[in-house]
């Protein structure tokens, strides 16, 4: 039907017999994927399409790449394929500009819609408010991702009149913003339970600081920075974070700096507010920097989370400026000795993914290299990236000891390393790599070791359960010559 410019009216009987069967539509204007279509198609198809009917009466889910399309026209027309039925909805690659007229279309066609994603290039105020009055149009509206719109407090009073939604996401940047202008209101959330936000740490203080109490939200994914005025603001936002969000489970904190060159790693007292959230499962901490703890401090944070499962204290995997440039990572050698792992298996035994900065250079005392009376007994993945190492076989040996079933060890090494950290650093990640390859085997040994036990148990187990029925049998003989 593509192919005929004027549709006739046997081309849409044979179309609706297939329409209902579509449940997935995804549009992509792109000639290098095979779906170079020619807009004037579409057009086409809007034109003449027969009135009171929807195109594809089942659609579930649409997802139409704009690949930076800004015709209005153009854009409408590919949305003439949503309907009543689609609860899943996501724009990539759009636009600033056409963001308003999609989102109106949006709440008139598709009032059903639980899943909204809209990409794109950063965009104005503008957008925020067309974005707010189609939050509250969309009654249904569950999950909302939207990385090219910014946060403001007309979307902030939207998603609170909301009934039903639960995450909401604002992952791309506006650093260059001032929090000034930004007249955030205590608002409640019916449902709201996990928040995804990056923006500069003052934003973010300024968002949280007259809010209430927010006991629903559970999950906390913040990117902030940059830091240009110390650390005062990080500061004070974890002790918001504290305040409002006493709930969290999930936290994730990624921080970018102005002055990395002239900063160390985080400290414990940087963050040490979140230790009030005692029901805190997931923690990720990561800084241009590093973070730097203790084993004093390490034992005091999982003191205040026993039901921690992941924990993550380490680099960032890259840091950004005010401007959206990005430089290298500051590394500094380690201070955290292997041994913390004995603290952290007696604390939190249960704990699965752990990523930690560790000196493993120091050699292994007595005590170490036996057995331990703590182990882990379920830790999934350790991750040991821009940690140092001098004995991978003794090491090997002691992470076996320390661990009641095989886990993965990595180390990953990141591209862009401030100075001359990065042939070192090759040269730890080697050492790393042979101590994973040794902790297989042991592994492995350890296995056969245990099967071998295990038969050796059940053959013992059947020869005595013939002994005893021969006794038994012959019990019985005697009983019955009797």
């Amino acid at each position: 039907m593509l192919d005929i410019p004027f549709p006739l009216p046997e081309n849409w009987e044979r179309l609706e017999m297939y329409a209902r069967r579509v449940r997935t539509l995804t549009f992509d204007l792109s000639p290098t994927n095979g779906n170079s279509f020619d807009i004037t198609t579409f057009h086409t198809i809007a034109l003449y399409r027969p009135p009171g009917k929807e195109m594809l009466p089942n659609l579930r889910k649409f997802t139409f790449n704009a690949r930076r399309l800004s015709q209005s026209a153009a854009l409408s027309s590919f949305l003439v394929f949503l309907g009543s039925s689609v609860t899943e909805l996501e724009l990539r690659d759009i636009v600033p500009g056409a963001i308003p007229s999609f989102l109106a279309y949006v709440a008139q066609r598709a009032p059903q819609v639980q899943d909204l994603k809209i990409g794109g290039r950063r965009s104005s105020d503008i957008d925020s408010n067309a974005l707010a009055n189609c939050l509250r149009r969309l009654e249904k509206l569950q999950s909302l991702n939207a990385p090219s719109i910014r946060l403001t407090p007309a979307v902030w009073d939207a998603m609170a009149q909301h009934t039903r939604l639960t995450y909401a996401s604002f992952p791309a940047p506006t650093w260059g913003h001032s929090p000034a202008t930004m007249d955030f209101q205590p608002r409640a959330f019916a449902k709201l339970e996990r928040l995804v936000i990056r923006e500069s740490f003052d934003f973010l203080c300024s968002l949280f600081e007259p809010q209430n109490v927010l006991p629903k939200i559970t999950r906390m994914v913040v990117e902030g920075g940059p830091m240009g005025q110390g650390r005062n603001e990080f500061r004070r936002l974890c002790e918001l974070l504290a305040r409002k969000l006493p709930n969290l489970e999930f936290v994730w904190l990624g921080c970018h700096s102005n002055a990395v060159h002239d900063e160390g790693p985080l400290q414990f007292g940087d963050f040490k507010p979140l230790l009030q959230c005692k029901n805190i499962r997931y923690f990720h901490l990561a800084h241009p920097c590093g973070v730097a703890l203790t084993v004093g401090e390490v034992a005091q944070l999982l003191d205040a989370w026993p039901r921690i499962k992941s924990l993550a204290l380490q680099y960032a995997s890259y840091n950004m400026d005010a401007r959206g440039t990005t430089h290298g990572i500051k590394w500094t050698p380690p201070t955290l000795p292997l041994s913390v792992l004995d603290v952290v298996a007696e604390k939190a035994p249960n704990v699965k993914d752990l990523s930690l900065i560790l000196d493993a250079t120091a050699p292994l005392s007595g005590a170490m290299s036996k057995p331990s009376q703590h182990q882990f007994e379920c830790l999934d993945e350790l991750t040991v990236s821009l940690s140092t190492v001098s004995q991978p076989g003794a090491v090997a040996g002691y992470l076996a000891q320390r661990s009641k079933k095989r886990f993965s060890l990595k180390f990953e090494l990141p591209e862009n390393l401030q100075g001359n950290a990065r042939p070192r650093l090759g040269e730890e990640k080697n050492r790393w790599n042979q101590i994973a390859e040794n902790l297989g085997l042991l592994y492995d040994q350890k296995e056969r070791l245990e099967e071998e036990f295990g038969l050796r148990m059940r053959e013992e187990r059947a020869r005595h359960v013939r002994e005893l029925r021969e006794i038994m049998d012959s019990s019985l003989s005697l009983s019955q010559d009797k």
